[in-house]
């Protein structure tokens, strides 16, 4: 009830904020007290009272504090609490200094929990906590890029890269942003053999037997990973060995990845046809076997449009978008025994249905248009993030006294020629580079 905004706010209005509060601190019940901030959560998805919330320096208070309790469902309330009110504009401000006043406190128990938890569920409140809060303040990221976040990171990742694969995504974000600023590349850099596993075996686990499986809804994690790869294997040119070494097929794995990035450019799809079934008319001096509400039903179809939508640090989302309704609600169903057609006719529209001749509805949509919009435009910023890491590669490396080349060389022909012809348009001075032959 209380995610119903009316609800939310007539509770707000009868203090019912203040006894929530209040059974928090009292209780030794762990349900109780999971009811009490689930509750709070909710209504916290109202803009105005989520501002009232954050306005209340009590409840930032015993919120942050009930980040250091033990049980795993209060601490998933407790985080999905805090990281809707940091997604408002008008509360963000308000948590992030409430954050930055207790950060040390706050940091070291989001730590914790992504060290030690093995739900997976609050893993993943966790980590989205800890993406929006570096994602919002760049005060805060300076502050918690060290190696203690980046072990907690890893640890969580392989509780949850078999059971809750969709949380990675998360986890890739957050070394992303890490890697945005000096402090975050010096500590990523540092801690190399730690994060290598987790870039490159996502990076593997996008192809199978050397052919890329779909990167459609993955774009933003595969480039969270291969900007943190650029930065572990262009920093500090030691690291290019590193990576070599620790999977081979890196460079053609990533070189498929970018085949099947620009081949991912969907045009305007084809419209979906409806067929509506031509009910038998009677010819003339016969009586007809369907009354002429039969006639009608059997004219009515529905159709729904599921769109999928994802967002940065991490996991998929599905939502009912469009309902068309087509030659429902008919009141008058209108036959000519003389003629070849049957007008239906609906609320404020006439559906005409020649007779032995089905009619096609083209069902596509706007929706249809924009969300084959939002997948380009996703492919082409994966396609710049991985012609940026190759072209790094190419600049940064002796190319002659490494195994670049060997790798690159390794890869499939057409993947190769792609590279060189995508080269040719953007960087052509680095094709030389290619044609060296390694030395020894």
């Amino acid at each position: 009830m209380s995610t119903n905004m009316l609800v939310s706010k007539y509770l707000e209005e009868w203090k019912t904020v203040d006894i929530l509060l209040d059974v928090i601190v009292k209780s030794n019940a762990p349900r109780v007290v999971e009811i009490a901030m689930g509750i709070l959560g909710n209504m916290a998805c109202s803009p105005p009272i989520a501002l009232n919330f954050s306005e209340n320096k009590q409840l930032r208070d015993l919120v942050l504090a009930t980040l250091g309790s033990s049980d795993a469902r209060t601490l998933i309330e407790t985080t999905r609490l805090i990281t809707t009110c940091l997604s408002m504009q008008a509360s963000q401000e308000l948590w992030l200094s409430a954050i930055s006043i207790g950060e040390k406190e706050v940091f070291d128990k989001l730590c914790f929990i992504l060290q030690s938890s093995t739900n997976c569920d609050l893993l993943h409140a966790t980590s989205n906590l800890v993406d929006t809060v570096l994602d919002v303040d760049e005060e805060i990221l300076n502050d918690w890029a060290t190696t203690t976040l980046i072990q907690a990171v890893t640890e969580a990742h392989k509780q949850v890269i078999k059971e809750k694969p969709e949380v990675v995504s998360m986890l890739l974000h957050i070394l992303n942003i890490l890697s945005t600023t000096d402090t975050g590349v010096e500590t990523l850099v540092e801690t190399t053999e730690s994060i290598l596993p987790l870039v490159i075996g996502y990076i593997s686990s996008v192809c199978e037997q050397d052919d890329v499986m779909s990167v459609r809804g993955r774009e933003h994690s595969i480039s969270s990973a291969v900007s943190v790869l650029d930065v572990l294997a262009n920093t500090s040119p030691p690291n290019l060995d590193a990576v070599l070494k620790h999977n081979p097929k890196t460079l053609p794995h990533l070189l498929c990845i970018l085949a099947a990035a620009k081949d991912t450019s969907p045009g305007p799809s084809e419209p979906k046809k409806m067929m509506i079934e031509q009910p038998t008319l009677p010819k003339n001096g016969e009586e007809s076997s369907s009354s002429p509400s039969d006639i009608a039903s059997a004219s009515q179809s529905d159709k729904k449009t599921e769109v999928s939508q994802h967002a940065p640090g991490g996991d998929e989302a599905s939502q009912d978008s469009s309902v068309a309704e087509v030659s429902q609600n008919a009141t008058v169903a209108e036959v000519s025994k003389d003629a070849s057609v049957a007008d239906v006719t609906q609320d404020a529209s006439a559906t005409k249905v020649t007779q032995n001749a089905p009619v096609e509805v083209d069902d596509s949509d706007d929706e249809e248009i924009e969300c084959v919009a939002v997948v380009t435009k996703e492919s082409n910023f994966l396609t710049d993030v991985l012609m940026e890491f190759f072209c790094n590669l190419l600049e940064n490396h002796d190319a002659g006294t490494s195994d670049l080349i060997s790798c690159i060389n390794s890869c499939k022909k057409e993947h190769l020629d792609m590279l060189k012809q995508s080269l040719t348009e953007t960087n052509p001075e680095l094709l030389q580079v290619l044609d060296t032959k390694p030395s020894g």
